[in-house]
C-alpha cells in the first residue's frame, strides 16, 4: 500500500469510474485497474463494486477511504511544510576550500539566507582531506572541494571549476609570461591541484623557479603585492585583491580549470535545505575573465 494507491481510490470514489480517476491522477486507466487490483490483493478483500457505467466503492472500499483521506492530508501537510522554505529551520553546516568560501560562497550565502531565513548557515575553511574526513564524521552536512572522492560513504557532484591566472608584481609586468626564469612561485602544498596546475606549468615553460609554499589565497596575493613572487590562482581570488594596487595579471596563458566537487555523505538521505542550498551552488555563476 503506498500513496499513489491511495490516490487513486480516492479518485475513484469522487469520479464514479477509472477513465474519471485515470485522469485525476494523471495516467492511463490500465494502471488504475492494476495498482487498485494489486492493492485488494494486498488487503486480501474486494475494494471496487464495478457495475455497467462505472465503479463504486465497496463497504470494505468505504472504510479505507476514510482513512486514506486522513492519510493524503497528513501527507500534504508534510509536503507544504517542506516546500515552504520559509519555515525550515536547524542548522546546516557547510565546508569549503578557501578559493571556494573566499569568492564563490559570499553571493550564495547571501541568496541562502533570503531563501531560507530560519536557518543558521556554519562556515568552515579548511583543506580538502579534512573537509572529506568531516563529511565523513558528520561534521559537516555538505562540502565543496577541488578533488573527486571516489569513496563508496560519499556522494559526489560535478559543479563549475576554477579559472586560473598568472598573478605577478606589477615591476615585473614588462616580462612575457616566458620570462620569468629564476624566480619564485607562491602556491599552496603538495597534493592540492592549484599546486599541481601551478608546478606543471612552471617545469614545461621555465627554468630555476623556486617554490615556495604557503596555505592561504589571502596570504599568497599578499606575498605577491609585496613583490615576493608569482603566482597561479582562480580568477575569483584575484579579482578580490585586484585593490591592492601592485598586483599584475596575465591575459594571455590559458590554463587548465580545476574542477569542483559538492560532497554529502550517502547515508543522510533526503536533506531539503542541504538540497536546497547544493541547487544554489549548482546555479551559481562563475568568475569569468
Amino acid at each position: 500500500m503506498d500513496i499513489s494507491q491511495l490516490r487513486m481510490l480516492t479518485a475513484i470514489y469522487k469520479g464514479g469510474s477509472i477513465v474519471k480517476a485515470a485522469k485525476s491522477v494523471h495516467c492511463v486507466p490500465s494502471n488504475v485497474t492494476a495498482r487498485m487490483k494489486a492493492l485488494e490483493a494486498e488487503v486480501g478483500c474486494c475494494l471496487l463494486n464495478r457495475r455497467e457505467k462505472g465503479v463504486e466503492l465497496s463497504a470494505a472500499g468505504k472504510h479505507l477511504l476514510i482513512h486514506a483521506e486522513k492519510v493524503l492530508e497528513a501527507f500534504a501537510e508534510a509536503q507544504a511544510c517542506f516546500n515552504d522554505t520559509q519555515k525550515l529551520s536547524g542548522t546546516l553546516r557547510v565546508g569549503g576550500i578557501d578559493s571556494f568560501v573566499s569568492t564563490r560562497l559570499p553571493a550564495i550565502a547571501s541568496a541562502f539566507e533570503r531563501d531560507y531565513p530560519q536557518v543558521v548557515l556554519e562556515i568552515t575553511t579548511n583543506t580538502w582531506p579534512e573537509l572529506v574526513e568531516n563529511v565523513l564524521d558528520g561534521k559537516l552536512d555538505i562540502a565543496v572541494v577541488a578533488v573527486d572522492m571516489a569513496n563508496p560513504k560519499l556522494s559526489s557532484m560535478k559543479i563549475s571549476g576554477e579559472q586560473l591566472v598568472l598573478v605577478y608584481p606589477q615591476e615585473w609586468s614588462h616580462y612575457g609570461p616566458l620570462d620569468l626564469n629564476d624566480r619564485k612561485l607562491l602556491a599552496w602544498p603538495e597534493g592540492c591541484p592549484f599546486h599541481a596546475v601551478a608546478q606543471a606549468w612552471c617545469k614545461e615553460s621555465l627554468q630555476g623557479v623556486e617554490l615556495v609554499i604557503c596555505g592561504s589565497w589571502g596570504g599568497i596575493m599578499t606575498c605577491v603585492e609585496q613583490g615576493i613572487g608569482m603566482a597561479v590562482v582562480p580568477k575569483g581570488v584575484y579579482d578580490n585583491h585586484r585593490a591592492l594596487g601592485n598586483i599584475s595579471v596575465c591575459e594571455t596563458l590559458v590554463f587548465d580549470e580545476v574542477d569542483q566537487f559538492l560532497l554529502t555523505h550517502k547515508r543522510t538521505g533526503g536533506h531539503p535545505v542541504r538540497d536546497g542550498f547544493a541547487q544554489m551552488v549548482c546555479n551559481a555563476s562563475v568568475h569569468s575573465i
